[in-house]
């Protein structure tokens, strides 16, 4: 597992940067485009990350014009980091190049096969969950009427 993951992982992210994105990169836009504006401790937490290492995220994507640092209402020191029309372009740019990445990897599975590994792992996710882990991942992060994928 360690292995296909390294290799998709670095592979997929040779294919966005060739598209003028990082993996990293399009893992936080996407969060906030399905989030809608958060705080850099809330990207922190959906994302696993060090509260720094988002920091330093934002702070290139912000200079990037991909995202802008809005006040928080509600905590007058705090930020929001939204998209901006060039962040929302950048994911538009990319999303054919990540649907023939996926297209492309399962294409090698016949569809019995795809539907014996998406049950595989959803027996798999049920496990971890019984052995402790939480049910939603990022359950304080998202709002109701999002996708808690990235």
């Amino acid at each position: 597992m360690r292995d296909l993951h390294l290799r998709m992982h670095r592979l997929f992210n040779d294919r966005m940067r060739a598209q003028g994105a990082s993996l990293a990169q399009l893992k936080l836009l996407l969060l906030i485009e399905r989030c809608g504006e958060m705080r850099s401790t809330d990207i922190a937490e959906a994302l696993g990350q060090a509260p720094r290492t988002v920091t330093e995220a934002v702070d290139a994507a912000e200079r990037g014009g991909l995202v802008v640092r809005n006040p928080d209402p509600s905590d007058r020191r705090a930020k929001r980091i939204n998209l901006t029309e060039e962040g929302r372009a950048v994911i538009r740019d990319v999303a054919p190049h990540r649907e023939a990445f996926t297209a492309q990897f399962f294409g090698v599975l016949d569809s019995e096969d795809q539907e014996k590994f998406l049950t595989i792992l959803q027996v798999l996710n049920d496990r971890l969950v019984e052995m402790g882990a939480p049910s939603t991942l990022e359950a304080n992060v998202y709002s109701k009427n999002s996708d808690p994928q990235v």
